[in-house]
């Protein structure tokens, strides 16, 4: 399979699992860093077992990696404390396009640690990403940035850095296993920080809760095998995550139509577009 087709299912499913992710923190009981120790630990254990049973789960000689993997766990697991803070704090469609700008932070790093430099084209592409941004987080005449913003924009730096992370590592690791360590071990890492958020996990097992969690979690795992793919076999990472931002579109559209999210509709379709601009450019 080439990495277009993987990106392009991995796409389709992240943007099923944003909304799903978005339904469950809505509801009043939930806690957001709670959910994200439990969601991905759950998710990190299904990809687990679907390594042993379908593929190889050989470590490599981890010695060496260790510094990079240490700072994949810490990167993802801020990352997803703000994401899932932000998506407890604003719309499904607000979040994914501001958390869009997780590629210009990957562009950066990959320029910076593997010499993976970009055109003017695709740098103006990026500009137009942040445009876009900018465009869906105004207010009347005035650019507003507020807490549920904020923690989207810090989970896409921690995302925009981890993943240029990822392909380094990913070169040494099969998918799988790799898959499971990041997972896993960040929600370790979050429990850790977090003790008393632990107590709160019992929210999530029950049994309405729980089979959305559950579909979640697979929907979940699904994307990031395909993503993880894609990025392994691709020869450029800053494209690969780029192209992985069409996913703006998608979601903007079904969270309009399936969460109702329908406040100042013409101007998320309009950033959503002036974003997409930008991924045509930049991939």
């Amino acid at each position: 399979m080439t990495w277009q087709f993987l990106i392009s299912l991995s796409i389709i499913l992240f943007s099923i699992s944003v909304l799903l992710q978005r339904f469950i923190l809505r509801e009043s009981n939930s806690k957001p860093i709670a959910f994200s120790i439990f969601f991905q630990f759950l998710t990190g254990i299904l990809i687990t077992i679907a390594g042993f049973l379908f593929s190889n789960m050989t470590l490599p000689n981890i010695v060496p990696l260790i510094p990079n993997l240490l700072l994949t766990i810490v990167l993802y697991t801020f990352a997803n404390i703000f994401i899932f803070k932000s998506l407890k704090e604003i719309e499904a469609s607000k979040y994914t396009i501001i958390f869009a700008t997780r590629v210009l932070f990957t562009i950066l790093a990959s320029t910076l640690i593997l010499s993976e430099g970009l055109t003017i084209k695709q740098l103006g592409g990026a500009l137009f990403i942040l445009l876009g941004v900018i465009f869906v987080s105004l207010e009347s005449t005035k650019f507003t940035f507020k807490k549920g913003e904020l923690f989207a924009l810090l989970g896409a730096i921690g995302f925009g850095f981890a993943n240029t992370n990822d392909r380094f590592l990913l070169s040494s690791f099969n998918i799988y296993p790799y898959m499971s360590v990041i997972f896993i071990s960040p929600a370790i890492f979050m429990g850790l920080i977090y003790p008393k958020e632990l107590k709160y996990i019992k929210l999530f097992l029950h049994k309405s809760i729980f089979k959305k969690t559950l579909l979640l979690c697979i929907i979940y795992a699904l994307s990031a095998a395909t993503f993880f793919g894609a990025l392994k076999i691709a020869d450029n990472s800053s494209q690969v995550i780029s192209v992985n931002l069409t996913s703006v579109i998608v979601t903007v559209l079904l969270s309009i139509i399936f969460l109702k999210e329908r406040t100042h509709i013409v101007k998320k379709l309009a950033g959503a577009v002036i974003t997409f601009i930008g991924l045509l450019l930049i991939s």
